[in-house]
């Protein structure tokens, strides 16, 4: 077969939306009727017409739509092909026809010709047809794809029976996912212990009907070792009357001790996985029939419920990091040690063990959520644990709104007191927390010292009473194992949390609080100084790398940011995403630049397109204000100087 057509069928396989249309629409017989009887998840094979490659299995499904037609359908399909002497497969995702109309009677329906038009900006108009019969529950199906220029075409066939007449496009590979256990190992044809694999396999989930299989080792003499690793990164799936079959799959096996093939196939049925294999070198060919029981992997807490008047929301679950996880749920305030001997209801992943302290948690039993409790989550594997961590919180009413007047908090780097920076404190943080971690590194990178200026203090050059100073720093741009230490770092103060994190500093930010209100406006006062010399980091993965760019001036960013989350506990929009995230709902943006005097801001929030602020829904605001408008791309001007003052949103 010609390579323009394998390229052609390529273009095509890489369509999953078709745009249908009908030569005739005249269903003469009985439509409706026909439709119903000839609905239906048929299995056969796919096949290219005149080639030699062998026919790949195939679900076709046939959907009644209204009086006089079906849909068409044909899901994770994979055809085989021989190209120049060489065997090829070749994935396609999805092909649908949603309109094919039926003729014919009971003996022979009739599924009329339906065309497919596309177009692409090099091969120009394509036309794919689709036509066919159904007789005594067998379809026959006949495709044919056209190019208009150069002229080409190529001719697939599906020849298959009716397995159901139910429609049944269930993704089986999100079924069948998980841990097998073994059960029993046979080995014919060769001498020696059936070993491995000792404990079991893990099938992992890829796509729609399709699985991999990890990396596991088989007992076959292999040189000096008595074992062989398989490798299953992509299986098909196919539904039948039997169970759901792995596809059979020819598999070399390249090793520079000596190569072999592997037949690999297999079947799920009632929980239970059966594999059968075939390995052949030179010297032995060795047949496997393996068979486990489907453990699920799942190790999660999925829902908690308690259900008392003293909590006014319900838990909120965190990912899961090394095994581990946080739930928060909140509390009155005031609520008293005794009142929180609640009784919680979990529900946990299927077939997970869920326990507290050493024992499995019983249902019913009260727990003391005045402290900090812990239940882990055993996966019915065996294999994963997870360890969550209950804490309880009172749902404070952030005011977004602060004069910088209040007595600010001194805190230390590492607790040592050798490093400290100030806090405003209330809800508020600043970038202080990366510098003292930059200068805590200053002993074996020589970056920027621990006596060196903070980014953000306060200060008396105010509107009024104190404001905060913001300051963007020259930390020198060094690299150091997982992290880097920027050239530019601005100074930012903002409603939030600022926790370090060494391998992406820009997360480090945790921005905004939980509003329960329509922002009208963000308003307050600000001056800025520009520094003399702009620096741009053209990666900011690589914060080190930096280059001097004189064509730029630095400017000050002055935001507040309404964004939705789905819980309040662990939803931030942080330094990487905080104007750009699709959370955003609303952005309120000062455009500031430089002033010598105090300069007051009132700026309206402007809502996204089709955004709006809905009751039912949870939101957060955030208050950022920094030094250099680009900080957040450690790019900017080392000495900008911005001063802000009564920061306020209005609602």
């Amino acid at each position: 077969m010609k390579k323009n057509l394998l390229f052609l069928l390529m273009l095509i396989c890489s369509m999953s939306l078709f745009t249908a249309c009908n030569d005739d629409d005249d269903n003469g017989g009985e439509g409706p009727q026909l439709g119903k009887d000839i609905a239906g998840t048929y299995n056969g094979e796919l096949s290219v017409v005149s080639s030699e490659a062998k026919a790949s299995r195939q679900q076709v499904f046939i959907t009644p739509n209204g009086a006089n037609d079906v849909t068409l359908e044909l899901k994770n399909i994979s055809i085989n092909m021989i190209v120049d002497d060489n065997p090829t497969s070749i994935e396609i995702d999805d092909i649908q026809f949603p309109n094919v109309a039926v003729e014919g009677d009971n003996t022979l329906v009739q599924l009329k010709e339906s065309k497919i038009a596309l177009s692409h900006p090099s091969l120009g108009e394509l036309e794919v047809t689709a036509a066919g019969t159904v007789q005594s529950q067998k379809l026959d199906l006949n495709f044919s794809v056209k190019v208009k220029d150069p002229a080409e075409s190529i001719n697939v066939v599906f020849a298959g029976e009716k397995l159901s007449s139910e429609v049944d496009i269930k993704d089986y590979a999100q079924e069948v996912a998980g841990w097998y256990a073994r059960k029993e190992l046979t080995i014919t044809g060769i001498e020696i212990e059936a070993k491995w694999p000792t404990d079991g396999i893990e099938v992992v989930y890829n796509k729609y009907n399709q699985i991999s299989i990890k990396p596991f080792y088989i007992s076959f003499p292999w040189g000096t070792n008595d074992t062989r690793q398989i490798d299953i990164k992509s299986a098909r799936l196919i539904n039948t009357a039997t169970g759901v079959e792995i596809e059979e799959i020819h598999q070399a096996l390249t090793d520079k001790r000596g190569d072999a093939t592997l037949d690999f196939s297999g079947k799920f049925e009632n929980g239970v996985l059966t594999l059968n294999m075939t390995i052949t070198n030179e010297e032995n060919t060795a047949h496997y029939v393996f068979t486990a029981d489907q453990k699920k992997t799942g190790a999660a807490i999925e829902k908690m419920i308690i259900n008392s008047d003293v909590v006014t929301l319900q838990p909120e679950i965190g990912e899961v990091s090394s095994n581990k996880a946080n739930i928060v749920f909140y509390i009155k305030e005031g609520t008293s040690a005794e009142k929180l001997s609640l009784v919680p209801e979990f529900e946990v992943s299927s077939g997970a063990t869920l326990y507290y302290g050493d024992a499995v948690y019983e249902k019913g039993t009260a727990i003391d959520f005045s402290k900090e409790q812990k239940f882990k989550v055993t996966a019915e594997s065996g294999k994963t644990t997870v360890t969550y961590t209950v804490n309880t919180a009172v749902m404070d009413d952030f005011s977004f709104k602060t004069n910088f007047d209040g007595e600010w908090e001194q805190k230390s780097y590492n607790n040592e007191g050798k490093i400290v920076f100030d806090e405003p404190g209330e809800g508020w943080a600043t970038s202080n927390g990366g510098v003292a971690y930059i200068k805590g590194m200053h002993g074996f990178l020589q970056c920027y010292a621990p006596d060196k200026p903070n980014a953000v203090t306060i200060s008396n050059e105010s509107k009024s009473g104190k404001a905060a100073r913001l300051e963007t720093l020259d930390t020198t741009g060094k690299f150091a194992f997982i992290t880097s230490v920027p050239k530019v770092t601005s100074g930012s103060v903002f409603s939030g949390v600022f926790v370090v994190d060494p391998v992406n500093t820009l997360r480090s930010t945790k921005f905004g609080y939980p509003c329960f209100k329509k922002p009208v406006a963000f308003k307050g006062s600000y001056k800025f100084t520009a520094g003399e010399t702009y620096y741009t980091c053209p990666d900011p993965s690589k914060a080190h790398i930096f280059e001097k760019d004189d064509t730029k001036k630095d400017l000050p960013a002055m935001n507040a940011v309404l964004y939705e989350v789905n819980n309040y506990a662990f939803d931030f929009l942080d330094g990487t995403n905080l104007l750009t995230s699709d959370k955003i709902v609303a952005i309120a943006s000062v455009d500031g630049k430089e002033q010598t005097e105090y300069t007051n801001f009132d700026v309206k929030f402007t809502f996204k397109e089709g955004k709006s602020f809905d009751t039912t829904k949870k939101y957060k605001l955030a208050i950022v204000c920094s030094s250099s408008k680009d900080g957040d791309k450690f790019s900017g001007a080392p000495g900008s100087v911005l001063y802000v003052d009564d920061l306020e949103v209005t609602f």
